[in-house]
């Protein structure tokens, strides 16, 4: 039950959230400022025009929603106002910590610079930080159904941009007929140059999805991976090796990648030891937040307190920061925790 207590708790916890798209989290209003100071005619006009094309009928529409809608952002002041903005709201929601996926290749194939783009954001997050004291990192998160021939050229750009802080290497986009398995010598030199290694998987597809990722691409992280409840054999290993699987339950309830939040596994993966986060996916686009999703996974699903905390260690330590920065901010966040939940008597 989400008593008052339960929901000042989880308002004010101290957070880290790691599925996010920095794209996704672009307000319909920035969208729209964007769109005419750019000269980008869009499928909406206004507020409630764009609120109306954010209803989806199964994922391929809101892809094609979101690749419509991106097409606002072009120069990399366009990206630090997108940083700004989402590392401030983040920061009001006391998340500490977060890595946000940039969408390479719906920016390449519009002939915006990626390195601009990846600066751009880096500046917005480094204000946000100036300000508020979140820390932001950056992934890449490549489309697979462009292929991984296209994927080295976005892997070089990857690799040059690793000084603005982008840390980590993904493959997103459409999972139907774009299997993993392709790019694992693509993800192989992503690791070889530093990179963290993490993917889309067992989405919208089952769990062969998944076994591609963790098998092929030797993923650290798996993005959804909610079809894996339909392999015992799978659900077994991800326990095994403690994978991390980041969790979005809105995003699937509005893609329809799960029919309803009773029939959301999430509840069953956790309870079977997976190695579980909590996260918004794309904010905007899933009308959401990282505090939203934890309001209703202890709607739907009767998460405790406990498991929320337990939760939020998850995403500590199932980030990409070094060791000694994990443990770090988890007991920093524990202790915070320890006294808000004395405080709220929860």
């Amino acid at each position: 039950m989400l008593t008052p207590e339960i929901d000042a708790f989880i308002v004010r916890m101290p957070k880290v959230e790691l599925h996010l798209h920095l794209e996704g989290s672009m307000s319909s209003q920035t969208l729209l400022e964007l769109a005419e100071r750019n000269n980008i005619e869009l499928p909406a006009h206004n507020v409630a025009g764009v609120e109306q094309l954010l209803r989806y009928r199964h994922f391929s529409e809101f892809l094609t929603v979101y690749m419509a809608l991106v097409r606002a952002v072009v120069h990399g002041e366009d990206f630090a106002r997108l940083a700004y903005e989402l590392g401030t709201d983040l920061a009001a929601q006391h998340v500490r910590y977060a890595e946000v996926m940039l969408s390479p290749m719906q920016h390449i194939l519009r002939d915006v610079d990626i390195i601009e783009a990846v600066a751009g954001a880096a500046e917005g997050f480094a204000r946000a930080h100036t300000e508020t004291g979140i820390r932001v990192k950056l992934a890449l998160d490549y489309g697979r159904q462009y292929g991984p021939d296209r994927a080295w050229k976005v892997l070089e750009q990857a690799s040059a941009a690793m000084h603005h802080g982008v840390i980590a290497w993904s493959i997103g986009g459409n999972e139907i007929g774009h299997p993993p398995e392709p790019f694992a010598e693509v993800f192989a030199e992503a690791r070889r140059i530093g990179l963290h290694l993490m993917a889309h998987a067992g989405e919208v597809v089952g769990p062969e999805s998944v076994w591609g990722a963790v098998d092929a691409l030797q993923v650290e992280r798996v993005g959804h991976g909610i079809r894996s409840i339909d392999d015992p054999h799978l659900l077994h290993y991800l326990r095994e090796k403690q994978t991390v699987i980041d969790v979005c339950p809105s995003s699937n309830l509005y893609t329809g990648a799960a029919t309803s939040w009773q029939a959301h596994p999430l509840r069953q993966l956790y309870d079977y030891g997976l190695n579980v986060t909590v996260n918004s996916d794309d904010p905007t686009f899933f009308y959401t937040t990282i505090t939203e999703e934890y309001r209703r996974i202890v709607m739907h699903f009767g998460f405790t307190v406990d498991e929320l905390c337990h939760l939020t260690r998850n995403a500590v330590y199932g980030s990409f920061l070094p060791p000694y920065e994990k443990h770090t901010l988890w007991h920093e966040m524990e202790r915070e925790i320890k006294r808000l939940r004395q405080e709220l008597g929860v």
